[in-house]
């Protein structure tokens, strides 16, 4: 009975291990991503557990304001009611990451301090695998040259949430629905976008810059309070900058990015920020996204917040496999709020 009773107490250690792992994968998700960060930890509802999902995601939308009017002693006050409230829904997504240990590994690390050594290797490859796949699901979509579509996997058919890209489109009246809403019929459910082409110096380069931020202030609601670019348009516009003799250095403490101020907003750069024009992953030309973190929500639900299973071992191996799950979706309430510029030379130099 030795055998078996020491596979048990070994099967039991490492679940209950990985469960208390639990919020250090949550943390390591967060700080691989700029815009999750933000929602995750600086937003209050930005990243919310949900106990009662229903079929899909519903976020709330307000597409009119109310009827606010004056008056004066005895007037008749206005009663119509105020129409412009709807909703977008979003389909829930599903990810999950093996961690997974062979009876050989088991065998070659006997002793419960090495067993959980041999666990912590495991569970950051396992953080690490998660947080490319959220980084690039999230502004690569399905990657390639469809950078705007959802991520569908090749083992299963099943869909990933809606990346980045297709809720804030470089090209906003294209016949595409997003969130149940087809944005070509409704123009109050399109983002801002800003074309660069012919753009050859730093000062028109800035010009554009500052038409999209101010396109995507208007109404309640504020500005953008997080910029994401590419790798070589940020580089530009730290060159901007300089040639401004103006000193680019800008670090937010709370955010764990390096970050340089647009009208006092962190500009973060990211590796997998995509062509936005030309809708692919290779970078022919720049793109440079601003976006109100107020009108984005990621709902998610409470009992497969990247959670783990316990480990279980198949009939047909020696090995034990546990799974870290997530259920969730992503969505923007306000799309007139965010923004894209694409089609950025990234080589203008003065």
């Amino acid at each position: 009975m030795a055998p078996s009773s020491l596979t048990l107490q070994y099967d039991a250690l490492l679940s209950t291990t990985l469960f208390n792992y639990r919020r250090a994968i949550e943390d390591a998700i967060s700080t691989a991503n700029a815009f999750l960060y933000v929602l995750m930890k600086q937003r209050k509802d930005g990243y919310k557990t949900v106990t009662d999902l229903g079929d899909r995601m519903m976020m709330p939308l307000m597409y009119e304001l109310g009827n606010a009017d004056s008056y004066s002693g005895y007037d008749v006050l206005d009663t119509s009611p105020a129409d412009g409230i709807t909703s977008a829904f979003y389909n829930w997504a599903q990810a999950a990451v093996p961690i997974s240990i062979s009876g050989l590994e088991e065998k070659k690390n006997r002793g419960e301090a090495k067993i959980l050594d041999l666990l912590k290797q495991k569970t950051m490859q396992a953080e690490m695998g998660l947080q490319e796949f959220f980084n690039k699901r999230m502004l690569q979509g399905a990657g390639g040259s469809t950078i705007q579509t959802a991520y569908t996997s090749s083992v299963n058919g099943s869909q990933f949430i809606d990346p980045i890209a297709k809720q804030v489109m470089y090209d906003p009246t294209a016949a595409v629905t997003v969130g149940n809403i087809p944005q070509g019929t409704y123009s109050w459910w399109r983002n801002q976008t800003t074309a660069f082409n012919g753009v050859t110096t730093f000062a028109g380069f800035l010009k554009k810059l500052r038409t999209l931020r101010n396109n995507c202030s208007k109404g309640p609601g504020g500005p953008p309070d997080l910029h994401l670019s590419s790798q070589g348009t940020a580089e530009l516009y730290e060159a901007a900058l300089a040639a401004a003799h103006r000193n680019p250095s800008y670090q937010v403490a709370d955010i764990p990015f390096d970050n340089v101020a647009f009208y006092g907003k962190p500009l973060c750069w990211d590796e997998f920020v995509g062509d936005a024009y030309n809708q692919t992953v290779t970078q022919t030309t720049g793109s440079w996204y601003m976006l109100n973190t107020k009108f984005w929500g990621i709902r998610v639900d409470a009992e497969t917040n990247f959670a783990p299973t316990p480990f279980v071992k198949p009939e047909n191996q020696d090995a034990k496999t546990a799974h870290i799950l997530w259920l969730g979706a992503m969505a923007c309430s306000n799309r007139r709020k965010q923004g894209v510029g694409g089609r950025i030379d990234e080589a203008i130099s003065a």
